[in-house]
């Protein structure tokens, strides 16, 4: 393998590298079938030959971006030995490194020269995974059975042939399986897309090249990120956050403590003192854990790429059986709340080290999800209907924070479009609009 790159091709690579995921982002717009990932609830990702994320899209939500290595690798390691040009497989593990069922992701090999040079991967919210309601959102559930179908890392493409009994299998677990064997489908396109884009690669500059560049991009942004922890004052910041309550218990705020150290160019958050798991579907498992602290901090790095690179130059503490890393089978649904709750103290902790970029808490995400039967489509007995408000942000240093904006961690998202909503489900909207002074939903 080559060991450097001249300046001129580590930009060309680099700037490829994230085209390629954009790309795929494109694809699944105008492919999918379920209207949640038409709103642009996914992401995509390209991943090197040891399965550490290269690239990321420039649109793609923060929720999942921090997690899609880890989905990765699980799956590489369920199919270590036997995997082959024109595989396909998927996985929507929570325990594994996803965030929850719904989330389901597609993971393609790429092969160069006979041999493993990159993983593409496209995830995408699926309108439903079964469970007790549909949506799969149950906020009674205390457990992940009542959550949907998990799903283990599966073979959906065999040498570029479609496994339709196991896609099948799958679809007839939800409650809406022509949509989700279409999103099945244009999630595999779309790990094609970002394959065919990586071969031309190969081909034009030598897999050698492009191997040794999905290495340089990752180093590249870990150099970055270190330089500027190691210019920062060494030291320690606390906070707290807490969720109002947990919904199968008596009255009682929730709290999630993160101390951050930063020492010469690493910095660690630690969890100890976060609340035990609860008995409802408001809990995280490490992976969305590991997302919110990375989303967070990587709003004070705004110019560089999001990689594995920046993963490295950050640790963990988290304890087990926490609120903060949840473990089978414990319900994640909801894991969002933790996720917000995260994302905005290591806001509030790193607006103290850099002012000049500092930012208040933003509104929590209200969520509307119904469903049930809907008479008017015999293809489509039961509809799910889910939507998410937006809201405020909080300040900046010298301006006034965002109006009428989806939530601190999906700022990839779009706002529904009314007639979107009603073209797809049962339901009337008589009214949608900002009102005056308030600070959210």
């Amino acid at each position: 393998m080559a060991e450097t790159l001249d300046p001129v091709t580590f930009e060309v690579l680099k700037n490829a590298f994230i085209t390629s995921v954009d790309q795929m982002g494109e694809q699944i717009l105008r492919t999918c079938y379920s209207f949640v990932i038409y709103n642009r609830d996914f992401s995509s990702a390209l991943h090197d030959a040891r399965g550490h994320s290269a690239a990321q899209g420039n649109q793609d939500i923060a929720v999942h971006v921090g997690t899609l290595h880890f989905t990765c690798q699980d799956v590489m390691r369920a199919f270590e030995g036997d995997m082959h040009p024109g595989d396909v497989y998927a996985i929507n593990d929570p325990y594994a490194g996803g965030t929850h069922f719904c989330d389901v992701r597609l993971i393609r090999p790429i092969f160069a020269d006979g041999k493993i040079i990159a993983f593409s991967q496209s995830n995408g919210h699926w309108s439903d995974v079964g469970g007790s309601v549909p949506g799969s959102f149950d906020v009674t559930a205390r457990d992940m059975f009542r959550e949907g179908l998990r799903i283990t890392p599966v073979r959906l493409f065999s040498k570029g042939r479609f496994c339709a009994d196991v896609a099948c299998l799958i679809a007839a677990n939800t409650r809406d399986p022509a949509s989700i064997i279409g999103d099945i489908q244009a999630q595999a396109e779309a790990t094609q897309v970002c394959e065919r884009e990586i071969l031309r690669l190969a081909e034009k500059y030598g897999r050698e090249t492009v191997e040794t560049g999905l290495a340089a991009v990752q180093d590249y942004v870990e150099r970055a990120v270190r330089q500027r922890l190691a210019a920062l004052p060494d030291g320690e910041w606390e906070t707290v956050d807490f969720i109002d309550r947990d919904p199968s218990g008596p009255e009682g705020m929730i709290p999630i403590r993160i101390k951050m150290t930063i020492r010469g160019d690493t910095v660690t958050y630690d969890f100890t003192g976060s609340h035990p798991t609860i008995g409802s579907i408001y809990n995280s498992a490490f992976g969305a854990t590991f997302s919110a602290v990375a989303a967070g901090m990587k709003t004070f790095f705004p110019d560089l790429p999001l990689n594995s690179g920046f993963y490295r130059a950050f640790s963990i503490i988290a304890p087990e059986g926490s609120i903060v890393d949840a473990k089978w089978p414990v319900a994640v649904t909801g894991f969002l709340m933790p996720f917000e709750k995260i994302m905005n103290a290591i806001y509030e902790m790193w607006s103290r080290i850099m002012p000049e970029r500092a930012i208040a808490c933003a509104f929590n995400l209200e969520y509307l999800l119904t469903g049930g039967r809907d008479g008017r489509r015999a293809d489509r007995p039961i509809y799910m209907f889910y939507d998410w408000l937006p809201g405020g942000w909080g300040g900046r240093n010298g301006k006034d924070g965002s109006n009428v904006t989806t939530a601190c961690f999906g700022t990839g998202l779009m706002s529904q479009p009314v007639e979107g909503q009603e073209r797809a489900n049962p339901i009337l909207t008589t009214e949608y609009e900002i009102l005056t002074d308030s600070a959210a939903p």
